[in-house]
């Protein structure tokens, strides 16, 4: 029997980044990329290939329409012998205790149940279903809202334990495998949205561009995410050995010589600094604080200090750049 080459291209690119024993918890929304997905996890399964577990997460957004979603992906994985579960959280609760946006609380909450999840079944990897499409909104996202080069980078297929297989394949490659192998898939409504700003660069700036400026602004999209990714990583890896050489972590927090730090490249020294923010246990550094922390030693003031994100502190001292949680009580941060 002849295969399509586009479920080909599917088989053909979970079997080059999904490690042959693994086990995997996958992430199955009910739409169409997801379902492809299911499916060929499915094909994998069935050939002995890697343990797949499917996980559907219910956001309590959408009332009936979002149960009648999870009912879909449990008959399908029923139909197919793949192992389910479907996990209901509250997200407008979540959004609203945490100060957070509808669909950050999402994205929260979804990786939480995955992680909570593969931890449970001592899973290798979580797989999800983006494509290249996704990878061209998220450079347009992160580029309107002034990110740097690893921003501009977007998504990787393999970032930690996330494994996203099926980048490269476009929408329409998984539309089309779901038409040829007859797979029911659903359509959230939300999508059609215009409040949340990732369906408005869908649904309104990519098309605009496609048809005004370039009619392949998605694959420019991707293209520019690839070279980005390489020169991140160039740029990372140079300011992690300078780094090794330049840093102390201590009990008290992490100290870096500022003596030898400035003698490196803006990019490296600002690469430098937030390395050393992470591992005092910062976890988010943005535009802003970034170019403080840098002003902060580069004027060489002492007994300087600056409030950072996540209660963190840095203060400059006679050459020395020490970052720490700010002390519990501190009145800065109440």
């Amino acid at each position: 029997m002849l295969i399509s080459p586009v479920v080909k291209k599917v088989y053909n690119a979970l079997k080059l980044h999904i490690p042959q024993g693994s086990i995997l918890v996958v992430a199955v929304s009910g739409g169409a990329d997801s379902m492809a997905l299911a499916d060929g996890m499915a094909q994998l399964f069935k050939e002995g290939y890697c343990q797949p577990h499917v996980l559907h997460v219910e956001h309590g957004l959408r009332g009936d329409e979002a149960l009648a979603d999870a009912e879909l992906v449990r008959k399908f994985c029923e139909a197919k012998d793949l192992p389910f579960t479907c996990v209901h959280v509250d997200v407008k609760a979540y959004a609203m205790q945490n100060k957070l946006s509808t669909e950050e609380a999402a994205r929260k909450l979804r990786y939480a149940a995955l992680k909570e999840q593969a931890q449970a079944l001592n899973a290798e990897y979580i797989l999800t279903a983006h494509h290249s499409d996704d990878q061209a909104e998220t450079v347009l996202l992160k580029l309107l809202r002034g990110a740097g080069t690893e921003g501009l980078s977007g998504m990787q297929v393999r970032s930690g334990k996330i494994l996203r297989p099926l980048l490269h394949l476009t929408r329409e490659h998984l539309e089309r495998y779901c038409a040829l192998q007859n797979i029911t898939y659903c359509y959230d409504s939300t999508n059609a949205d215009l409040h949340y700003t990732r369906n408005k660069i869908r649904q309104e700036l990519l098309p605009y561009l496609e048809q005004n400026y370039n009619p392949a602004i998605k694959k420019a999209l991707v293209q520019c995410a690839e070279i980005l990714q390489e020169d991140d990583a160039c740029l990372n890896q140079m300011a992690q050995e300078k780094f090794q050489a330049l840093a102390n972590c201590t009990s008290a927090g992490v100290i870096l010589d500022v003596r030898k730090w400035q003698d490196s490249s803006a990019a490296l020294r600002k690469r430098i600094l937030r390395q050393a923010y992470f591992l005092a246990g910062g976890k988010e550094l943005g535009y802003r604080h970034t170019e403080a922390l840098d002003v902060l030693c580069l004027r060489k003031t002492s007994g300087k200090y600056l409030k950072l994100p996540q209660k963190m502190i840095a203060s400059y001292n006679r050459g020395k750049l020490l970052i720490q949680p700010a002390n519990e009580g501190d009145s800065e941060y109440e």
